[in-house]
């Protein structure tokens, strides 16, 4: 090949080198971009655009409000209402009458526990119970008097004493436990207040029972002192003793039935 022929051949090459770059830089320049890529984020927010050969990153901040609520703390106050049950007790005097073969409802020949028991719910507990004892005791006392049977029980409210037993009395027969005597007696004073129907108590005088009782009533004086007593149908007994058998004595024990012995 001659120089010259080379010569062609080199410019023929740069010529094809020149217009594929001018071809290339053409095709760069009039591209139109085809992608756009966004990218969102919920803080921050950011958008990346693309054009051509050049990026733009912009970062747009996001405000966010974060509201606390505190909690609500509800106290509740229980209040315990203390109920008090206060026990009226009728009154003795206006239930309990004194009578010759009975106190109140409580007749002579009843069941002593049904009776204990009610006399209980009308003056509260008994200052004493001896319970089912023996007429006499280990040591050869009477409890209350020669007592028939093999069982008393003598119960005390104050100054008022009530008596029963198993042994027959006037109002039931032998082996029954039963109510068959009380003795109502003037101590330091009569809380009880009770009183026969004629109204007759202790401090009651012999004017009084004369005024009351009339003619029935008895009016004596013995070795056991000045005592008083009113006629009533067998085999009831209505008795008691006195200070004296002036008019002016004073009514110092009321009893009904007939006691141990007597």
């Amino acid at each position: 090949m001659t120089p010259t022929q080379r010569r062609i051949i080199a410019v023929l090459a740069g010529a094809v080198v020149t217009v594929f770059a001018a071809a290339a830089l053409l095709s760069v320049l009039n591209r139109t971009p085809d992608t756009t890529t966004t990218t969102l984020s919920v803080l921050p927010t950011t958008t990346t655009s693309t054009t051509a050969a050049s990026s733009t990153t912009s970062t747009t901040p996001t405000s966010s409000t974060t509201t606390t609520t505190e909690p609500t703390t509800t106290t509740s106050s229980t209040t315990t209402t203390s109920s008090t049950t206060t026990t009226t007790l009728p009154d003795p005097a206006d239930t309990l009458t004194l009578g010759p073969e009975n106190i109140g409802p409580f007749t002579f020949g009843s069941d002593a526990e049904t009776v204990i028991a009610d006399l209980v719910a009308i003056l509260g507990l008994p200052d004493r119970d001896t319970g089912w004892v023996p007429p006499v005791d280990d040591e050869g006392n009477q409890v209350y008097g020669p007592c028939p049977g093999t069982e008393i029980r003598l119960v005390e409210w104050d100054n008022l004493t009530t008596l029963y037993g198993n042994g027959a009395s006037a109002w039931a027969p032998d082996g029954l436990y039963h109510f068959f005597f009380y003795s109502y007696v003037l101590l330091d004073t009569d809380h009880l207040g009770l009183h026969t129907d004629a109204d007759i108590g202790l401090g009651s005088t012999v004017a009084d029972l004369e005024a009351a009782y009339g003619e029935a009533v008895a009016i004596s004086d013995d070795e056991f002192g000045p005592f008083w007593s009113v006629a009533v149908p067998s085999p009831g007994a209505l008795w008691g003793f006195l200070t004296s058998t002036d008019p002016t004595g004073t009514v110092v024990s009321i009893q009904g039935g007939v006691g141990c012995g007597e």
